[in-house]
């Protein structure tokens, strides 16, 4: 399903003369809240050289997604984290450059690195882009339809209606945020 899609559907559901970039603007507010309901864990992996304590990560890792690392058989802590100990190995995450900093750096070549993250929201849609699938999984696009619907009740003063849509979104988002946490989603 593609973003034009969505916005043909939930006018349907909420006829209105909403301007398409005011929808789009709350497409785009819907697929980053969407990653921030439902968690969806990712791994990154990257191959250690011995006495190298940097490392670039993919440009949709964020510091705040981290939940684990490993390199070899020992984990790291974040420095972010009050669980730190000074003899405790430690990583540091810079969201611009993307790059990892282990404290203290790998001894050998042979040890690989995995990081687990949470996805994100990547893709900010525009005019130009309608035929773009949301980032969430296909089995979620449909849920994108009540959300935007809610928005445009909103705008037309429709409390009614906004609760029963946003209502439906919500049980399917928690349903799915639920699923990933179990690790059935993935």
């Amino acid at each position: 399903m593609d973003i034009q899609s969505i916005i043909a559907e939930a006018d349907l559901l909420v006829p209105n003369e909403i301007p398409e970039a005011d929808k789009l603007l709350w497409i785009n507010s819907i697929n980053q809240d969407f990653f921030n309901v439902v968690k969806i864990p990712k791994i990154a992996r990257f191959a250690c050289v011995a006495s190298q304590a940097d490392y670039i990560l993919p440009d949709d890792v964020r510091s705040k997604n981290i939940d684990l690392l490993m390199v070899g058989l020992f984990r790291y802590q974040s420095l972010e984290s009050d669980l730190v100990i000074p003899t405790q190995n430690m990583y540091s995450f810079d969201d611009v450059s993307h790059t990892l900093s282990l404290f203290p750096a790998p001894y050998s070549s042979d040890q690989q690195g995995v990081l687990r993250y949470r996805r994100i929201a990547t893709t900010t849609y525009t005019t130009s882009n309608l035929t773009a699938a949301p980032d969430a999984p296909e089995e979620y696009h449909w849920t994108y339809i009540p959300a935007l619907a809610v928005f445009l009740a909103l705008a037309q003063d429709d409390g009614v209606k906004a609760a029963n849509y946003e209502a439906q979104y919500k049980s399917a988002w928690n349903a799915a945020a639920q699923n990933y946490q179990n690790g059935v989603g993935e």
